[in-house]
């Protein structure tokens, strides 16, 4: 079986229906972008418990454990659809750990001691920014992922923590785990790590975060439910950019078993993702990592595990959501030994295709042969290691009752890529005094990114990989 078939059976084989011994729960849409009181009671005498009411969208969480209660809501004057919950499995993605108290050379001159290692920041020229005087003040920026660790001195300065919010049940936005790669915290750091002296320098380093929890932070998991919500909750508390690196390996099938549930919930969620634009937050996503044509996401066979199979037309999530900038990964090969070298490549894993990708970013990548050692910053490694994303990791002990210390890891995805243009949108937001409409700031990037692969709008790179420095520039 080719990746794309074995990325596809594990989608599938993660994708199950929110449930539990008391009770379901269900995303209910109404007909109209509005869901009143009137409409949640007549929905609640159906059998359900209305948990959250989001009438900004007309969308409605509830939980029931009446078998009947979808048939009974479905009749309700008003409804659309009422829909069980899907958990999704999104990716976790490889990586390396560094200690914290590794080294401290920067060739740079930085303070930052890990600065050195952010080749990311190199291929956008995030520094040429910063030295015309921009640093993201006075833009706000939503994670959407595994929470965020708190603590951590390249998190902690820039983390408002009045506005951020769980919708993951018995977790906090918090990390709680140690000696856990941390995928939330990897991301808000790209985006906003503070330029304090300490490790590494988000593109925006003076960007003010909040951190929005849908995944768990235990398994990767996360549901459509806790998704829409975080979505509804960081537009309204003022985020100028979303990042959402979630990403389904495979997509979501839009035809076959359980096509029309799934389509009735990426409805939901689209109406979420326009809300969130009209709120004047600039929505950011990962495109994938299945290597994958998205032009051509139709007639893939999909076999359950009694061999039964169907041809599946498929759409990567939240990827092909409207509404929002989908971002491919680009990535060196040998960097640590050849730092001037092309830092552009698309790539190997990432999804791609002209109807799909707006922008690229660098994401990093494992293609570098060989096992060889290099040494960069004072850190060795293998070589390859160093073409990965370098960025805030969570929290480590190396022993039971030794100090808990800040981490950071070495990682790659389409989910790297896109913190990279949600900083330099940020960035964008910031010059132009903290308030611009997505369509704006969407217009700079545009103008600004460096235009790889074949002239125009192209099917690998999107309008571009961002440009920080121009960016600011226009």
């Amino acid at each position: 079986m080719n990746l794309l078939g074995r990325a596809i059976t594990v989608a599938l084989g993660t994708i199950g229906f929110v449930a539990s011994a008391q009770a379901a729960t269900y995303v209910v849409t109404a007909k109209a972008n509005g869901f009143n009181q009137k409409l949640e009671r007549e929905v609640e005498a159906a059998g359900g418990v209305v948990t959250a009411r989001l009438p900004q969208i007309g969308v409605a969480i509830v939980e029931s454990d009446n078998a009947s209660f979808a048939s009974r809501a479905s009749t309700v004057t008003g409804i659309r659809s009422v829909v069980k919950d899907i958990t999704l499995q999104f990716e976790v993605p490889e990586n390396e750990a560094v200690d914290a108290n590794a080294a401290n050379p920067p060739n740079s001159g930085d303070d930052d001691r890990f600065f050195d290692l952010q080749w990311g920041h190199a291929a956008i020229d995030a520094a040429g920014a910063w030295n015309r005087g921009f640093r993201g003040k006075g833009a706000t920026v939503a994670v959407l992922d595994s929470g965020i660790a708190c603590a951590h001195p390249d998190i902690a300065p820039n983390l408002l923590a009045a506005q951020s919010a769980s919708f993951v049940a018995g977790e906090t936005y918090c990390l709680q785990r140690i000696n856990a790669f941390n995928h939330g915290s990897h991301v808000a750091g790209t985006i906003a790590s503070p330029d304090n002296g300490i490790g590494t320098i988000g593109v925006a380093p003076e960007a003010k975060l909040i951190a929005v929890k849908v995944l768990s932070e235990v398994t990767g998991s996360g549901s459509f439910a806790g998704i829409i919500q975080g979505i509804v909750h960081a537009a309204d508390q003022g985020a100028d950019v979303i990042n959402m690196s979630l990403g389904v390996r495979g997509g979501l099938p839009v035809n076959g078993p359980g096509a029309n549930e799934v389509h009735e919930l990426i409805n939901a969620t689209a109406r979420a993702t326009r809300y969130a634009r009209k709120q004047n937050a600039l929505i950011v996503v990962s495109a994938g990592n299945d290597g994958r044509d998205l032009d051509k996401d139709s007639s893939t066979q999909i076999c359950d595990s009694n061999n039964e199979c169907f041809n599946a037309n498929l759409r990567a999530f939240p990827g092909e959501l409207p509404a929002v900038l989908t971002i491919a990964a680009t990535a060196p090969i040998g960097w640590a030994k050849d730092p001037n070298g092309n830092l552009d490549y698309l790539a190997s894993y990432s999804n791609y295709g002209q109807s799909a990708i707006d922008f690229a970013g660098p994401g990093g990548d494992a293609e570098y042969p060989g096992n060889e050692s290099c040494t960069v910053a004072g850190i060795t490694n293998p070589c390859w290691v160093f073409d990965l994303v370098f960025s805030v990791g969570g929290y480590r002990q190396v022993t039971p009752d030794g100090p808990v210390t800040p981490s950071y890891n070495w990682t790659a995805g389409t989910s790297m890529a896109a913190p990279h243009v949600s900083g330099v949108a940020a960035l964008i937001v910031g010059k132009n005094g903290g308030e611009m409409s997505p369509a704006a700031v969407e217009r700079v990037l545009r103008q600004s990114a460096d235009d790889l692969g074949k002239p125009g709008n192209d099917s690998h790179y999107g309008a571009g990989r961002v440009n920080a420095a121009r960016a600011v520039s226009q």
